[in-house]
């Protein structure tokens, strides 16, 4: 990997000034570097397209911008834990020059993660679709309201939640904010996805593991308005009778390790309790 791409924070301190210090180490290695944020990703395309690797400076919300702009392109991304949730990071600051000298010695291993395909129907009607890494949630709007949302895998009726609201992860999104909704936590390389209510009043089914190959169907029954969201973006509302249809994605994130698999389990801990 010759071509590295750095991705900061622009409202982090420290992903600035990292950012800065850490494209002058790989510059003096005799490496391309293109540094910058997730915006100048978008109005300049062209300058990634050729990128071997993106490092990802800051926490998960960093990380996911750079999906945003390495799916795509099919780069690599490697996230540095600079931010206050960094359950996808693979080094800490203090590991970032040895873990790139092993990457850049070829002493690395490319994991390839489960996205999501959500495709949004409005009477009958496909009217949108988006890719995500985390999750799709689809939540109560303005009105303090419990929204009913009826959950269908592969055609058949599971239940109807009364609830704040329901998502459904991938393995990834699965430390994310199906974890605060109190779902399970899944190892990142599974293709699983985790169906999760939240606040949900008076269920037997809070929350579900299922099949890489299943699909969803969220259908929104209650006559209040509601929104979903992607990846925390994309926010968009939704009236009674709208649907969003979730499967797996075709195209995958691909994350580059130099520490083994078992770096999952070893950190898990730490990083619930924040430590």
């Amino acid at each position: 990997m010759r071509r590295i791409g750095v991705l900061y924070n622009p409202q982090s301190t420290a992903s600035i000034t990292y950012s800065k210090e850490l494209t002058a180490w790989l510059l003096d290695r005799g490496l391309y570097v293109w540094r910058g944020i997730s915006q100048e990703a978008r109005n300049e395309p062209e300058a990634l397209n050729s990128i071997d690797l993106l490092l990802a400076l800051g926490g998960d919300g960093t990380v996911l911008r750079a999906a945003r702009i390495a799916i795509p392109r099919d780069i690599p991304i490697m996230a540095v834990a600079l931010g206050r949730l960094n359950f996808m990071a693979e080094l800490q600051s203090n590991e970032v020059h040895e873990g790139l000298e092993k990457l850049l010695a070829g002493d690395y291993w490319l994991e390839e993660r489960t996205l999501i395909h959500v495709g949004f129907r409005q009477h009958g009607h496909d009217v949108a679709e988006y890719t995500c890494l985390n999750e799709v949630v689809l939540a109560r709007g303005d009105i303090s309201r419990m929204v009913i949302v009826e959950v269908e895998i592969d055609g058949t009726h599971m239940t109807s939640y009364y609830a704040d609201g329901v998502l459904v992860a991938t393995a990834t999104g699965s430390t994310a904010y199906a974890l605060a909704a109190g779902g399970p936590v899944l190892d990142p390389r599974s293709k699983a996805m985790v169906v999760s209510a939240i606040a949900p009043h008076l269920t037997v089914i809070p929350s579900i593991v299922l099949h890489e190959d299943n699909l969803v169907r969220l259908r929104l029954s209650s006559r209040h308005n509601a929104a979903f969201s992607i990846d925390g973006h994309d926010n968009r509302s939704m009236g009674q009778g709208d649907e969003l249809v979730v499967r797996r994605s075709p195209l995958v994130c691909r994350f580059a390790h130099v520490f083994p698999p078992s770096h999952f389990y070893a950190m898990l801990t730490r990083r619930l309790r924040r430590e």
